[in-house]
């Protein structure tokens, strides 16, 4: 069979996305949004973009049961059975392994890419052809792969992978994975950039469906058994899901990051340069978006009046006519009868605010 008819993706779409509230809400949370007049929402955009070289019946979604609905009808593409529906949000680890877990029932050579529903890829062509790379590394290597990009600025409000010794020749742009951040402080992200040695952490991963086999086997201290045989005894989703979380011991992180570049000694990361962003708060958000002269982000169809302000970024509903003047550095967002003006300086500001306010 040839490398690529056993690729299969995993898109993670089961998240709340606290950090854009009030335009992220539980009921529709962010990656079912159109944030940026495309008439695709982030969900789509991602989707569409691994459609290119990736069957549809390879593509997993894994999502909160309760947006079930919506990946039906933003995506009637997608085959019923590779719509995932997790009965409780369990974080990234536990969706990747459930997803790996399925790919290697249809193929159990599958090679897989995991990948977040709510980024922003510039470059299509370059991302084709950089993911499919790393799809034919993993192939051939019993290794994790990470996807990094090289940093713009010190964001603190990305991961940080520091490369570690070169495979291959420097052209390559593969490295082993010498150590892993998570949303450094400021002094911190500065002296990453200028060290020249990290690389963002875009949180798409790349494995062979075998790799993480052996390594949660290794991990839960239970004999290697194959999928095929375990999956025998499961009959309900509920079983399922009670095998995956049983793979993950007590006190381990439950993020795909945390749990494989901290836990793992096979991990490589790959350089890539498609142009992407993470569309994880108001912060980058107005960073990735169209601005005026002035700095100033407008998302949306509101009319909207802006008079001495600079940097701000504006999401208002449709229907909504707003002034707004002598601001810098604002977050300016409505969603139904909620209402939310705070400065656009800190990339957690809204999740705090949410806990403390008891609204979402």
């Amino acid at each position: 069979m040839e490398t690529r008819n056993k690729n299969y993706c995993i898109i993670l779409a089961g998240g709340v996305g606290r950090r854009l509230w009030p335009a992220s809400q539980k009921e529709l949370p962010k990656q079912f949004i159109d944030f940026f007049g495309t008439g695709r929402t982030l969900l789509q955009q991602t989707f569409d973009r691994f459609a290119r070289f990736i069957p549809t019946n390879h593509i997993y979604i894994s999502t909160y049961e309760s947006y079930v609905s919506l990946v039906r009808e933003q995506l009637p593409e997608v085959p019923e059975a590779n719509i995932l529906p997790e009965p409780v949000q369990l974080n990234t680890a536990p969706a990747a392994i459930w997803g790996t877990w399925h790919t290697v029932l249809s193929d159990a050579d599958a090679n897989v890419v995991v990948s977040p529903a709510d980024q922003l890829i510039q470059h299509a062509d370059r991302f084709e052809a950089q993911i499919l790379r790393g799809l034919d590394y993993v192939d051939t290597h019993a290794d994790f792969l990470a996807i990094g990009v090289k940093p713009t600025q010190p964001n603190t409000a990305y991961g940080y992978i520091q490369m570690g010794n070169a495979i291959g020749n420097a052209d390559d742009k593969l490295h082993k994975v010498q150590s892993f951040s998570e949303k450094p402080e400021l002094d911190y992200a500065k002296m990453f950039m200028q060290s020249g040695e990290f690389l963002w952490n875009t949180g798409i991963f790349m494995w062979k469906g075998k790799t993480l086999g052996q390594h949660l086997s290794s991990m839960a201290h239970r004999p290697d058994r194959p999928v095929e045989e375990v999956a025998k005894q499961m009959v309900t989703i509920a079983e399922e899901m009670n095998y995956v979380r049983s793979c993950i011991p007590e006190g381990l992180p439950r993020s795909i990051d945390l749990l494989v570049l901290e836990h793992c000694s096979n991990v490589a990361v790959l350089e890539c340069n498609f142009g992407w962003a993470d569309v994880g708060c108001w912060t980058e958000l107005h960073e990735v978006s169209h601005t005026d002269a002035d700095g100033n982000a407008v998302s949306g169809d509101a009319r909207v009046m802006l008079q001495g302000t600079q940097n701000c970024m504006v999401r208002l509903p449709q229907h909504m006519k707003a002034i707004i003047a002598g601001l810098d550095g604002y977050v300016i967002a409505q969603q139904g009868d909620i209402l939310m003006i705070c400065p656009n300086s800190d990339p957690d500001a809204t999740r705090r605010l949410i806990n403390e306010g008891q609204f979402f």
